[in-house]
């Protein structure tokens, strides 16, 4: 019965460990805080630094390619969808950038018609040549695939305030109230439900290290399975005393 009590309780934190860590997106954490490489890029308007840009209002970065045949294009029709319905008044710009260094500027300009995008000029279509060092620094990385002739990538939005620092990133198709948090971020409103990573935050079940791209069990993942440790130990404790209180009883009606 020992053993079998033991064994379950071991199955359950492997369980529990493994689920928080695949439930939890560290990828979005990753580079909070830090500062967007001012990459120069080649626009529409001709070139123009990154800083040009968030200097002006925040924005929203989307890093895509043109030839991609995956999440590229609904990302950006949800995004402009969202945006459209959230109807923010707040000020923001939206910045598009390719990835693919094969890319030109006219492939993302065909990429805009195709899709309808930049109808009232909120959005801008860029390209650099700098697209590794603007990658490092907002923590994304597409992984090329010579057999399918595509990107393996995730959908990325990165939310830059007017200080050029990353305030939040988005992975995937999110919803509307994801991004108005991340507008909200963008002008550094404060947000209770998205606190920022901090070494002070003893309750969270994984600490994560931007610097060193680590995460360690934390507090708040030991008081999560405490209870479960202490019921396990109290039935083994109620065992051991049962079968010694039985030997003892069987002990005395011998004698």
């Amino acid at each position: 019965m020992c053993k079998g009590l033991f064994s379950l309780l071991i199955l359950f934190l492997f369980y529990t460990n493994v689920q928080a860590q695949s439930e939890y997106n560290f990828s979005e954490e990753e580079n909070i805080n830090a500062k967007i490489a001012d990459v120069q890029l080649n626009t529409s308007d001709g070139g123009m630094m990154l800083s040009n840009l968030y200097n002006t209002s925040p924005i929203l970065v989307a890093l895509v390619f043109s030839r991609c045949t995956g999440i590229c294009s609904p990302f950006l029709l949800q995004l402009s969808d969202n945006i459209r319905t959230l109807n923010s008044k707040e000020k923001f710009k939206v910045l598009v950038v390719s990835f693919d260094p094969i890319d030109s500027l006219s492939d993302l300009e065909d990429m805009d018609n195709r899709l309808g995008l930049n109808k009232k000029g909120q959005w801008t279509f860029a390209t650099t040549k700098q697209i590794d060092a603007l990658n490092s620094s907002v923590g994304f990385r597409p992984i090329w695939d010579s057999l399918r002739k595509q990107f393996d990538h995730d959908a990325l939005l990165v939310g830059i305030n007017e200080n050029g620092y990353i305030a939040k990133k988005l992975t995937g198709l999110r919803g509307i109230s994801d991004l108005k948090m991340m507008i909200q971020s963008i002008h550094n409103e404060f947000i209770p439900s998205y606190p920022l990573p901090r070494k002070n935050n003893l309750l969270s079940c994984f600490t994560y290290d931007p610097a060193t791209g680590k995460r360690k069990p934390s507090i708040g993942l030991l008081i999560l399975v405490l209870p479960v440790v202490l019921t396990f130990g109290l039935i083994l404790w109620l065992a051991i005393r049962s079968k010694k209180w039985r030997r003892a009883t069987n002990n005395h009606l011998a004698d």
